[in-house]
């Protein structure tokens, strides 16, 4: 018997298929399709890059402003550093 879509719970696998240009997060396989930051948001997030980025000059972390894909793994799945 096939799940019905509010059933279904989504994986990293179906994430790697949604289209570039739209923004997605998969919470506990459920989706969630996310809405544009509005200027706002950007404003306080470059101020907080700004100050993060500062505080981080001379030590080996890094701030990134921009989304990109975080995988955490669940129980005794091993993590990839690809």
């Amino acid at each position: 018997m096939s799940l019905s879509r509010e059933d279904k719970k989504y994986t990293f696998a179906d994430y790697l298929t949604y289209p570039e240009d739209e923004r997605w997060e998969i919470i506990d396989g459920v989706q969630y399709l996310q809405a544009s930051p509005t200027p706002v948001h950007q404003e306080v997030l470059t101020e907080l890059v700004r100050q993060i980025a500062n505080h981080l000059i001379g030590k080996p972390c890094k701030v990134y402003p921009a989304p990109f894909c975080v995988r955490l793994p669940l129980g005794s799945e091993k993590m990839s550093m690809k």
